[in-house]
């Protein structure tokens, strides 16, 4: 038995298609008595609510930036829609689930990030957290109830109350608290794309640095692969990522330190 941590973006749920792949991959690790996670963000319905609102949307370095009125977005999408769209989704496939966030059942505690240097300059998030502990209990609860946790990325400081966090940085700290074998990062492109625009089975950390310095990674992939480098430095042992199709498949790209081969 290995246990697995799924991490979702937004934007699977519109995708009918991806999400009965990913019923797929989970009722088959779940049949060889796998543990599975999933974790999610919800930055596709955040922004629809938002334009819906009226309210502007800001990102740097393809991170969000958070004040009360996004916030507020938060609680109504990941906190809420997101999560109890995807608990239904796995109901009506004989997956047993359970939805919480961060917040509940004292799973995470965070502080409020100081502003970080981008390109810089500093950068003032807004109410982001920076996790200071995770608690494993009520996942742990789950897993013997038979359930997959369903997580949604907020988490609660004893000063600030509810905070916003990065997904991937949500899911790596989860995955690293409950020791899972293998992280899975799921996202729109089938893999991390060369220069060529050519999935990459194998991504050396090299070959990331190198793609930093020649521009073809670039925007949201920059920040996803920093900490996923950075989540295997600190112990996570296996990280791939793909799209729900090449999950399905067996494809994506796998990460792999220096060394290793």
């Amino acid at each position: 038995m290995s246990s697995i941590l799924i991490k979702l973006s937004g934007n699977i749920l519109a995708d009918s298609n991806a999400l009965g792949k990913l019923a797929e991959y989970m009722l088959k690790r779940r049949r060889h008595g796998d543990q599975i996670i999933v974790s999610h963000g919800g930055g596709k319905q955040i922004n629809e609510l938002s334009r819906r609102l009226d309210i502007p949307v800001h990102q740097v370095a393809g991170r969000r930036i958070t004040n009360e009125e996004s916030l507020e977005m938060l609680l109504y999408t990941v906190g809420g829609r997101v999560n109890r769209e995807l608990v239904s989704f796995f109901r009506n496939n004989e997956i047993s689930s359970v939805g919480i966030s961060g917040i509940d059942g004292e799973l995470t505690t965070a502080f409020r990030r100081p502003p970080l240097e981008v390109d810089g300059e500093p950068v003032d998030f807004g109410l982001v957290g920076e996790i200071e502990s995770v608690d494993r209990t009520l996942v742990e609860h789950l897993f013997k109830g038979g359930y997959v946790p369903v997580i949604g990325c907020l988490t609660w400081s004893p000063d600030e109350g509810v905070l916003n966090i990065n997904a991937d940085t949500f899911a790596i700290r989860i995955s690293l608290a409950m020791q899972v074998d293998e992280l899975v990062m799921l996202m729109e492109p089938p893999a991390v794309l060369d220069a060529d625009n050519k999935p990459i089975p194998v991504l050396h950390r090299r070959d990331w640095q190198r793609g930093l310095r020649e521009g073809w990674i670039k925007d949201g992939m920059k920040p996803k692969l920093l900490t996923a480098f950075e989540a295997m430095d600190k112990g996570v042992h296996s990280v791939l990522l793909a799209n729900a199709d090449t999950l399905a498949a067996g494809g994506g790209t796998r990460l792999v330190t220096d060394n290793e081969q």
